[in-house]
């Protein structure tokens, strides 16, 4: 024993010089890297486990005090190494011929963490008693003790305070109460033994040790001691909470990765500059949240919203629950958009010299197929045809079905399925009469991208993501800027916008959300055959946004339509999204005239007419006869005093 000993005092000689008389090399930290939002506030740190980094302002004081007292109580005493603690664990290991025994400070389970693997050989705690004075020489006892409370595992998947706090509480690590500090503390001396879920009992009587030690060292007086042992725990899994934006993340991650490789993304300290906005990812969550929350646990819904100017992607949300499924649906999932699509058909009748005015008859009609087949399109309701005519405008207003196919059948559908491409739909826009009703696949980022179209003035803005990746020294290895293209006439974006105005106006598929969207909005409801997709699409001058419902197994249908259930988290996010923008109204170009034409007839209304409604035209294409159908022949006779004589 006296040799092991001496051979114990060799050892801690050569590493305590090598620590403190050597010119010892950097310490290369492998160091995350953090995904920012357009405000420079971090949305997430990458790593390969389920972790994410905080800072200790973002911790509670008492998960810190705990974890020192139970840990490390000489922390900020020593220069690494407990050396008493050391000897009496080697003496243990050696007396045994194995690692039994650890006695290790912050540091050194910091370094083992960061450099080593979790062999307990004797070798590997050389490495880590020569690792922690490379930690101790070139970093704060603070950054240390932050490096440690987002490295330490506590079983379950969770690495780190933050993921710790989520996976036990459903909470923040910033937001713990003692009791729950105390525990947590407790548990990665055995993360399987003292888990909370499989074995309470161990758990608390771990978390009566830590409390009883935090009393020793004078963080907490024994009376809050016995108060944190009294208060009942509620154990709840919530991997995400409000204001992460995990699809997104997921997103952005996966194009790092293929660009760059997985150490250079998890481990090189990369600085990722995106467009997102966590305010916005908030609203989105709560509008989603207020929707779903009583729903079928299986019905999916995905949001994506971008900025109408920039492209740059603001909130996005790909399913219910990141934990259960990682599938973006915002992005991946290509869906029938229904009535959604009809927007750029009016777009393409508006280039072809149609007007707001122009009028189709809603009636019943057929179109032979080529293939021998007659494609015979129908209305929703208990009345499929209308058997009236309709105006452009209020057909989008309402959403006709029939007037739309008839409208595509006059532009030609080859037409349309060239003129739809250019909005930036990369799947499978197939030429007939059916798209005209959105029977070509697509994906809501793809609906939100190409609606910044009509909302910029005819200018498309592309979906940004990135704008900027900077590596750990601060070069820059990609810059995105905005990227935009002219599709359409500002007049012909502004009339557009003019009609799905009117979509949340009296008498549209979408009134019912006016009021809750509160500022200038235009939008689109979409529903898809027997009800299996349910769509809303919309924008301010500012905002795109898209909204899908629906399940991922296409034999289940949703049973509400897209006004219903997709309209109110459209809505919903467009009011709380906005909260901080200035209220805006979409320019009117020069040469755009609006006047009041009967609904019925298209043209300039009179007061005898019934239903009225303003519309758009370009000067010189509005209708210039005034609409007698509506008069009586009374109406008809000159206004001029007859006189009868005395």
């Amino acid at each position: 024993m006296r040799k092991i000993t001496l051979w114990l005092v060799m050892v801690l000689s050569v590493v305590l010089s090598v620590g403190f008389t050597w010119k010892l090399p950097e310490l290369n930290v492998p160091q995350m890297s953090i995904i920012y939002d357009i405000n420079g506030r971090e949305v997430k740190g990458i790593y390969q486990q389920n972790r994410i980094s905080v800072g200790l302002n973002q911790v509670s004081p008492y998960l810190i005090d705990a974890f020192i007292a139970v840990e490390d109580k000489n922390f900020y005493r020593h220069h690494g190494i407990d050396l008493g603690g050391v000897l009496r664990a080697l003496l243990v290991d050696l007396r045994e011929l194995r690692v039994v025994e650890g006695g290790s400070t912050i540091t050194q389970q910091t370094a083992k963490n960061l450099f080593l693997t979790q062999e307990r050989t004797l070798t590997r705690k050389i490495k880590e008693l020569y690792y922690t004075f490379l930690l101790e020489k070139q970093y704060t006892k603070d950054e240390i003790l932050e490096m440690y409370l987002n490295t330490i595992y506590f079983g379950n998947g969770a690495y780190g305070v933050e993921a710790a706090a989520r996976t036990y509480f459903a909470k923040s690590a910033s937001d713990l109460t003692l009791a729950e500090s105390a525990l947590l503390a407790g548990i990665p001396a055995r993360p399987s033994y003292f888990n909370p879920f499989t074995n309470p009992e161990a758990a608390k009587s771990r978390q009566s040790v830590v409390l009883e030690r935090m009393v020793e060292e004078g963080k907490i007086s024994e009376e809050e001691a016995k108060r944190a042992l009294r208060q009942p725990l509620q154990y709840r899994r919530a991997r995400f909470i409000k204001g992460d934006a995990p699809y997104f993340a997921d997103m952005v991650i996966d194009y790092l990765v293929k660009k760059y490789g997985a150490r250079m993304v998890y481990q090189g300290g990369l600085k990722i500059y995106t467009g997102l906005d966590l305010d916005m990812q908030e609203a989105a969550q709560e509008a989603y949240d207020d929707t779903m929350k009583d729903k079928d646990k299986d019905l999916q819904a995905a949001l994506v919203a971008v900025d109408a100017r920039s492209g740059y992607i603001k909130a996005m949300i790909g399913g219910r629950d990141f934990a259960q499924s990682q599938f973006n649906r915002a992005i991946n999932a290509y869906r029938q958009p229904g009535s959604a699509f009809k927007p750029f058909l009016y777009s393409l009748a508006i280039e072809e010299g149609y007007t707001a005015a122009s009028t189709f008859t809603c009636d019943w009609v057929e179109f032979p197929q080529p293939d021998g087949t007659v494609y015979r399109p129908t209305d929703y309701g208990d009345q499929p045809y209308h058997y009236r005519d309709f105006t452009l405008k209020e057909a989008i207003m309402v959403s006709d079905n029939v007037v739309s196919v008839k409208l595509n059948n006059s532009v030609g559908p080859k037409r349309f399925a060239e003129w739809a491409k250019k909005f930036g739909f990369s799947g499978n826009i197939r030429p007939v009469l059916s798209l005209a009703l959105g029977t070509s696949e697509v994906t809501p980022l793809e609906m939100a991208s190409a609606l910044t179209a009509f909302a910029n003035g005819g200018v498309r803005a592309e979906p940004v993501a990135i704008i900027k990746v900077l590596d750990r020294n601060g070069q820059v290895l990609e810059e995105h800027h905005p990227r935009q293209s002219r599709l359409v006439s500002p007049e012909n974006a502004y009339i557009i916008t003019d009609m799905l105005e009117g979509v949340l106006e009296p008498g549209g598929t979408a009134s019912h959300l006016k009021s809750l969207v509160g500022r200038p909005a235009a939008g689109k409801t979409g529903t898809t055959q027997e009800y299996r997709d349910a769509w809303f699409v919309g924008y301010t001058p500012q905002l795109s946004c898209a909204v899908w419902v629906g399940y991922d197994t296409q034999t289940r249908t949703v049973d509400l339509p897209g006004g219903r259930i997709a309209g109110p988290i459209w809505a919903n996010f467009i009011r709380k999204a906005s909260e901080k923008l200035p209220v805006e109204y979409f320019p009117v170009p020069d040469d755009i005239i609006n006047i009041n034409i009967c609904m019925d007839t298209g043209l300039v209304a009179t007061e005898s007419c019934p239903r009225v409604m303003k519309a758009a035209f370009v000067k010189g294409t509005e209708p210039n006869e005034m609409c007698y159908v509506h008069q009586s022949w009374w109406d008809l006779i000159p206004n001029t005093a007859i006189d009868f004589g005395p």
